[in-house]
């Protein structure tokens, strides 16, 4: 039981850090904008600068979309340890890299690369968590390490912007500025590599602390397997990819599709409609993302708890209908105090939706098959957040300009993705309600760390 909870708080801790960073850019987009992008015009075709925005987001998405299922299979075999260690390895290296990159393709491929290092860690972190768990703690404990990544997410803002706030103290320059800022993050997010490599345990081993020559040989391992990777018809286009696997399975993986687009449709967009329409600055922005996602923060265990005592179906569509709901609001005109006031209370929502979903998904998969399909749900929200930037961006390039007077309501252009994003969401909550059936539960629990 020690050797779980020393596990699980390792996850936990290093998740946090890695976090810290992907939250930490979210005030930089508008500066990405403005001080190293242009609109592209080849005459025929247009592409805005809120398109390569979305073209950025998606970089990491397709990496990490088809690389997935491919590591987390992997992991099922060499082990969980040793592919995340690769994966935070290379977090730490790439957030150096953001502050190299100051044009299109370099953060292209920097963000590219980040989608690798996502693919070896992210659904191989949750398999571990469930393989640790016993069937009454797997809500909670899926909670608690959500937590860790939402309390990333939460603060990365503020440091974001207090780093930037500091930086422009140290240097004369905005670029230096920025520069300056992913240098002191890099430092940061090296802890992560630390933290994950002293507390988190081996199933194999049963130790925790990897020598830099049994590091050195897992990063062998992965590029020796990745070589073995062949541009195929990817399997879920494939019939007997679906013949294969429950309804209930089929139906998670939809809602996981409408999570990774809906998310990855907003936020991409959401700091540079604020900095245009709110005229507020990096800092403000990383400061409204900071209250909004700290808020939040306390229901990713609240939402874990109750899915363990309640009906974690029910959870799920719940959650998911509240969601889209209130996003269907923040497209209209209001004071900053309530669209604040909005944007935390669907934070709140969506962190009792994220324990209950994957608590709900992980009681559908056999223990040794459970980093494959943890890995096909993480390529289901990866395929919906490659499209959801990429459409984002155009229709804000297209909408964003324009205004619509209702009565006295006025409405932002930006209000066309809210549409589309809460439709998408009740449909997936109307799936999940029709397809997810008890008969699909599997009750079989493995502990390796005894």
């Amino acid at each position: 039981m020690r050797k779980q909870t020393q596990t699980l708080i390792g996850l936990m801790l290093s998740s946090f850090v890695v976090n810290l960073g992907f939250g930490a850019i979210l005030p930089f987009l508008s500066l990405y904008a403005r001080l190293f992008f242009y609109e592209w015009d080849w005459g025929f075709v247009r592409i805005g600068v809120v398109t390569q925005i979305g073209l950025l987001t998606s970089a990491m998405m397709i990496s990490r979309a088809f690389l997935a299922p491919f590591y987390g299979k992997l992991s099922d075999k060499a082990g969980r340890k040793p592919i995340m260690v690769v994966g935070f390895a290379m977090y730490a290296i790439l957030t150096f890299g953001f502050g190299l990159a100051t044009a299109f393709w370099s953060l292209f491929t920097v963000r590219f690369l980040q989608g690798v290092a996502s693919a070896l860690v992210w659904p191989v972190a949750e398999s571990t968590v469930v393989d640790i768990s016993e069937e009454n703690t797997r809500g909670r404990n899926l909670g608690w390490f959500i937590l860790s990544m939402t309390l990333g997410w939460s603060i990365g803002p503020f440091l974001g912007s207090g780093l930037l706030s500091l930086s422009r103290l140290m240097v004369n320059s905005e670029v230096a500025a920025f520069q300056v800022t992913f240098f002191l993050m890099g430092a940061l997010t090296s802890l992560s590599f630390v933290i994950f490599n002293l507390l988190v345990v081996d199933p194999k081993t049963g130790t925790a602390k990897m020598s830099l020559k049994e590091i050195w040989i897992a990063i062998k391992e992965v590029i020796k397997s990745s070589a073995t990777i062949r541009l195929n018809i990817p399997g879920f286009l494939k019939p007997s990819f679906w013949r294969e696997r429950t309804g209930s399975l089929r139906a998670i993986f939809v809602m996981a599709f409408s999570n990774g687009f809906g998310f990855s449709m907003i936020f991409p967009v959401l700091a540079l409609f604020l900095n245009e329409y709110y005229y507020l600055s990096e800092e403000y922005i990383g400061i409204v993302f900071g209250i909004a996602g700290i808020a939040g923060v306390i229901f990713s265990p609240i939402g874990g708890y109750l899915s363990d005592k309640t009906n974690k179906k029910v959870i799920v569509i719940v959650t998911a209908v509240l969601s889209g709901s209130l996003l269907f609001f923040l497209g209209f005109k209001m004071a900053s105090f309530t669209l604040l006031s909005l944007f935390i209370v669907r934070q709140m929502v969506q962190q009792t939706n994220m324990p209950a979903f994957r608590a709900l998904q992980a009681d559908l998969v056999e223990a040794e098959k459970r980093g494959l399909e943890f890995g096909n749900v993480q390529m289901f929200h990866n395929i919906g957040a490659i499209f959801g930037p990429l459409l984002g961006g155009i229709m804000y390039d297209l909408f964003a300009p324009h205004t619509w007077k209702f009565g006295n309501v006025e409405v932002f252009g930006i209000q066309v993705i809210m549409i589309v994003t809460a439709i998408l969401a009740f449909i997936s909550a109307i799936i999940i309600g029709f397809f997810v059936k008890k008969k699909d539960i599997v009750t079989k629990i493995h502990l390796p760390l005894e």
